[in-house]
């Protein structure tokens, strides 16, 4: 997903493999479910940030002093970063209960990380399972960033704000592209290399929809300029009928380089 991750050679390594075009299907909803997703929604994104440039206010609190850096984060992005776990397990409680009543679910397995380590370089690698079949995994995914350099001038944000990203599912389950068992790159490098020394925060929030209509067909193109998704198909405007919300996934990071000693933690999941 991220803006540092190669997700090209997923694509690269399967070039000779073509998918099969598949039959779009209506989803209706069924009676059982409907009463079911007021609450659901209501779960969905309870913890809302904005994208905004480099230095602007975000955080969950407009009334909290964002300005005021507290090891390497603003007050506002503390409270983004402890109400955003709690976010995702309350929004996963839904989506779970969506799966029971549908039979449509869809997890993670972590392959590797997730690894924080100095000046921002980030690794977490995952494969994504589902038990629908003959359709697609959509996710959905919102970045928020900060970063100034040793100077305290902005560095501007090198990850798309908010862009969808598509991986195929076959009639046995098998979710394509991937490498092995990894089908999601969520990694950064060593930032040092780019921007120099720079302290900052990046947060990533994501939710996994499963459909049966083709992305292609509503404007998901592979090595899209205008997202980080590089070969998988990809786009900046939602589709419309997506349903529910399968699964909700969250990474945050901060670091700081510009001290004598370089700090950088965060927490991600599932």
């Amino acid at each position: 997903m991220h803006a540092f991750a190669n997700k090209s050679r997923l694509v690269q390594q399967l070039a000779s493999a073509r998918s099969k075009t598949l039959n779009r299907t209506y989803i209706g909803q069924r009676r059982d479910i409907r009463s079911f997703l007021h609450t659901h929604r209501r779960i969905d994104n309870p913890v809302k940030t904005e994208p905004n440039g480099a230095g602007s206010t975000r955080g969950l609190s407009p009334e909290a002093d964002n300005g005021e850096i507290i090891r390497g984060r603003t007050t506002g992005e503390i409270i983004g970063d402890i109400g955003r776990p709690i976010g995702t397990a309350l929004g996963n409680v839904a989506a779970s209960t969506a799966s029971m009543l549908t039979g449509i679910s869809i997890t993670t397995t972590t392959n590797q990380g997730p690894t924080w380590n100095n000046h921002g370089a980030f690794v977490w690698h995952v494969g994504f399972n589902t038990t629908g079949r003959t359709g697609w995994i959509i996710q959905d995914v919102v970045n928020t960033w900060r970063a100034k350099d040793a100077r305290g001038n902005a560095v501007p944000s090198p990850v798309t704000p908010h862009f969808l990203e598509a991986w195929a599912v076959d009639n046995t389950g098998k979710v394509t592209p991937s490498i092995g068992t990894d089908n999601d790159y969520w990694d950064n490098p060593n930032l040092v290399a780019t921007y120099g020394a720079v302290e900052g925060h990046l947060a990533t929030r994501a939710k996994l929809y499963f459909t049966k209509t083709d992305p292609a067909a509503q404007g998901f193109i592979k090595n899209n300029p205008a997202t980080n998704a590089a070969g998988l198909l990809s786009s900046t405007t939602t589709p419309a009928n997506l349903g529910i919300v399968r699964l909700y996934r969250y990474a945050q990071s901060t670091w700081d380089s510009t001290g004598a000693a370089p700090i950088h933690f965060g927490s991600a999941g599932p």
